[in-house]
């Protein structure tokens, strides 16, 4: 219940969809509306359509309302529609953050059903009653118009001199001196050369406060924020931004009406980040730790190295992993995972780094220290966080520390770097002792290895028309059928890997570490990310991945094999 009341609460924004018109003619158009109220709502998508096409849209418009001091946000996405045929019509539902609006049924009709406008009639006494004030002639004057109303807005940034990657808060503020009932964007603003993040509708007082703005006084409330963070040096201006605020009616002969009001450009001083080797173009304070996921793994498993970046800063830019090399294993590319929200601080939260190590010996190994190197825009300077190095000790097999084994062909004696699992080991048969009647067995033996040896010379005389290092065609076939089964699905990411594996070591055998071809090369690239694959630890679901290896297996075989 208490989870139940969490989502609740957190759900604080409302999805409504609506047409102009449920009954149109073929030769009309309609007008779709997509309405999303309150803060944190996502964009909805256009929703399936029957019998119904886009002619125009979307067209997109933030509304911020001020009624009775009270400040409420709304965002519209509206599409024209066209028929397509007469008969039935429907706009689908509309989905977004688990809020849904219901569908919309529309009928087509032949011809067009909307009105008309009127053409405008010439007046037959020669005046209009209503082309002038109606109490002119009573008072014998024309009565004067209400004076302007005195409104402002104005886009205020925290700071003009930064840094590049430096965060601003730019917040824009309604100076009034009336009841304003509607506040939106004209046009949407552009901010050309930053990156721009939203933040949540800032907390105003009921009725704003008390300001003073060229030696008038005003209430002053803000209505919307932005993060910007500048993305390269030089003078960057925040351009002019025209808002559209809605007047409620003053009067019985005031309807009220709509004012713009424009904003003054800003400009901001952005100075360059220093031009270091090896930095990685954070800015901000944060801080690094790295944790394996067990410090002892036998060979031929992989442990995960999670390398860890928190603090405040502009985070969300850096997507380059740091560089991790380890002496005796081998280091996959390393998944990326964010955990990150925007503030007027900036951004803050963490980037995690996760890497694959599969040790290639036994003994003792270990992590070095990994660096991340930022700008602390407190202290002006280049720093770096360092992490402390790892030990990691790896137990089995027969390899001597600090020098990883031989690579060899699947089915030797001895196990390669990344040997094969017991379900992919064959059985070896053991060479039973003579008896009294194995001497007859023996000869029968001897005479079928005579068979076996003149049958084998036609097939390599067969082997060597079909071409330098072809294998057997029933080791092909029994690729294949690995890896039709590695397709199948059914199985573990590993044992599908394996079967994968398999397949290749079947069809190739042993590439040579110095073949430079094209055969060669994509053999290997197959297997390295086999190996990734297999090893890599179960964080999510790899059946894309197998499917995509599978795929290049195939290829690769009926191409080379």
């Amino acid at each position: 219940m208490l989870a139940a009341a969490g989502l609740v609460a957190a759900a604080s924004f409302s999805l409504r969809s609506e047409v102009d018109a449920t009954t149109i003619g073929v030769e009309d158009q309609v007008q779709l509306t997509i309405t999303v109220e309150g803060a944190g709502g996502p964009e909805p998508t256009l929703p399936a359509l029957e019998n119904l096409q886009v002619a125009g849209g979307p067209f997109q418009s933030t509304q911020v309302s001020i009624v009775n001091g009270q400040m409420s946000q709304s965002r519209t996405w509206t599409f024209v529609l066209q028929p397509r045929s007469v008969g039935p019509a429907k706009v689908g539902a509309v989905r977004a953050g688990g809020e849904e609006a219901p569908a919309i049924a529309i009928e087509v009709v032949a011809g067009s059903v909307r009105p008309k406008a009127p053409a405008r009639r010439a007046d037959p006494f020669g005046m209009d009653p209503f082309g002038q004030d109606p109490l002119e002639d009573i008072f014998g004057r024309r009565r004067g118009r209400a004076a302007e109303p005195k409104l402002a807005m104005v886009a205020s940034p925290s700071r003009t001199s930064l840094r590049v990657g430096e965060p601003l808060v730019l917040t824009y503020f309604l100076y009034t001196q009336v009841q304003v009932s509607d506040l939106q964007f004209k046009d949407a603003p552009q901010y050309t050369g930053f990156w721009v993040e939203d933040l949540e509708r800032p907390e105003a007082a009921p009725s704003g406060e008390a300001a003073t703005l060229e030696g008038e006084s005003y209430r002053r409330l803000p209505v919307l924020q932005k993060l910007l963070f500048p993305t390269r040096a030089g003078t960057l201006t925040i351009p002019v931004s025209t808002f559209r605020l809605g007047l409620p009616a003053r009067g019985f002969f005031d309807s009220g009406g709509v004012v713009e009001r424009a904003t003054r450009p800003v400009t901001v001083e952005v100075k360059p980040l220093p031009d270091e080797p090896g930095f990685s173009g954070a800015v901000g304070q944060f801080e690094a730790e790295a944790t394996l996921d067990r410090d002892t793994v036998p060979l031929g498993e992989a442990a995960l190295l999670r390398f860890r970046v928190s603090g405040s800063g502009n985070l969300k830019w850096i997507d380059r992993a740091p560089e991790v090399k380890v002496p005796g294993a081998r280091v996959y590319p390393p998944q990326a995972k964010s955990d990150l929200k925007t503030t007027t601080r900036g951004i803050e939260g963490s980037r995690t780094w996760e890497f694959v190590v599969v040790p290639e010996t036994t003994g003792a190994l270990e992590i070095p220290p990994i660096e991340f190197s930022y700008f602390d825009a407190r202290a002006d300077r280049l720093a770096t966080a360092r992490t402390r190095a790892l030990p990691l000790r790896v137990e089995g097999g027969t390899g001597t520390a600090g020098l990883p084994p031989p690579i060899v062909p699947a089915g030797a004696a001895s196990s390669g770097a990344l040997p094969l699992r017991a379900d992919l080991d064959a059985a070896r048969p053991v060479l039973p002792s003579l008896g009294g009647r194995g001497t007859l067995g023996l000869v029968g033996a001897v005479l079928l290895g005579h068979l076996l040896i003149w049958g084998s010379g036609r097939t390599r005389r067969a082997w060597r028309r079909a071409g330098p290092g072809a294998p057997p065609a029933r080791s092909v076939r029994g690729a294949l059928r690995d890896l039709e089964r590695a397709r199948r699905g059914g199985v573990s990411k590993e044992r599908a890997a394996v079967l994968v594996e398999k397949a290749l070591h079947e069809a190739f055998g042993e590439i040579d570490a110095g073949d430079e071809s094209e055969r060669a090369r994509a053999v290997r690239d197959l297997l390295s990310d086999v190996h990734f694959v297999r090893y890599a630890p179960q964080l999510g679901d790899y059946s894309e991945n197998i499917r995509d290896l599978v795929a290049r297996a195939v290829e690769a075989v009926k191409r080379w094999a």
